[in-house]
């Protein structure tokens, strides 16, 4: 697994630097819907067409086209997969919120053999999208819903934070994603939690993709021939289930180590993140966008396929 990321400083020379640029939350889960779509536009048009027929049946499609009319095409496209990546944050607490469809959380240091309980349904939301993006006799709001949901879960699931928190003596009911424990990112920053960290990674961090283009950017510094585990075969729940255990690898690895480990529950005592960490980090989060976007382009895809061999099967 170490070997594995042996490569991701030196990629850190492709970006400049300049001021923040995104975060994990809305603007890095738009980041990797633009992957997404620029990925399907060059490898599956005819995939991509059909998810783009299918999106305006969205319940929201109406308001997305009033803001997006002025675009030119395709940058409207690539907006359109951008918007719905970040649609299941912007319902929060709404009607339609699955809270838990954003995480599956395993205690991954600390006390790992007393607490073995799994928090967080990330697998049974995406089950539950899966199958109805699938399924060309779903009705056409919960298809064109799905496309949204599969985005931001697979994008989410790539986070480590979204996979794994501690159990320790100093955060005896885990530190709830990391939400609970802080560090610093630079010796003049303010205190951040470790969910903070990970989610507002390029947001906070000094460094920023050209022309504030993550997308473009992350593209370049990590194409997808150099992505490995993207040729997984089998279900396409099995391949997702894969990517939560990897995950979770990460968080276990790499999320919880060096000063990350030392992080505290008072924010006025958060230990200060080494460069190299912050450096590693940085690279390791661009990546993991990078590897969401394959991901979300490749899944998509399998469900349109999926959907094209039973279409005969739906009643007139």
């Amino acid at each position: 697994m170490r070997g594995a990321w042996a490569g991701l400083v030196p990629a850190l020379a492709l970006l400049s630097l300049a001021s923040p640029a995104g975060a994990w939350s809305e603007e890095t889960h738009q980041t990797t819907g633009a992957i997404a779509w620029a990925d399907l536009a060059a490898s599956r048009p005819e995939a991509l067409a059909q998810l783009l027929t299918i999106a305006q049946a969205h319940p929201d499609y109406a308001l997305f086209a009033r803001h997006a009319a002025a675009l030119p095409e395709p940058v409207r496209q690539r907006a359109l997969f951008e918007w719905l990546a970040r649609w299941p944050d912007d319902i929060r607490t709404g009607p339609e919120d699955n809270p838990k469809w954003h995480y599956a959380l395993r205690v991954v240091h600390g006390r790992t053999w007393l607490w073995p309980v799994r928090n967080g349904t990330a697998k049974q939301g995406f089950a539950v999208n899966y199958a109805a993006l699938a399924n060309p006799c779903a009705p056409k709001a919960d298809r064109a819903k799905a496309i949204g949901w599969l985005i931001h879960i697979v994008g989410d699931m790539q986070q480590p934070m979204h996979a794994g928190h501690q159990m320790t003596m100093t955060f005896p009911a885990t530190d709830r994603a990391g939400e609970l424990a802080f560090v610093r990112r630079y010796a003049d920053s303010t205190p951040v939690n470790l969910h903070q960290y990970w989610d507002k990674m390029f947001q906070q961090s000094r460094v920023a993709a050209p022309g504030g283009d993550w997308a473009t950017a992350l593209v370049r510094a990590w194409p997808r021939q150099q992505i490995a585990g993207l040729g997984r075969q089998g279900s396409a729940f099995h391949r997702f289930a894969l990517q939560v255990e990897e995950t979770r690898d990460l968080a276990q690895l790499v999320a919880y180590r060096g000063t990350f480990a030392e992080a505290v529950p008072e924010g006025q005592t958060a230990p200060v993140m080494t460069a190299s960490e912050n450096a590693f980090a940085l690279a390791l989060a661009g990546r993991r966008v990078a590897t969401a976007g394959y991901r979300i382009a490749d899944l998509l895809a399998l469900a349109v396929d999926q959907a094209a061999t039973t279409r005969a099967a739906c009643p007139a």
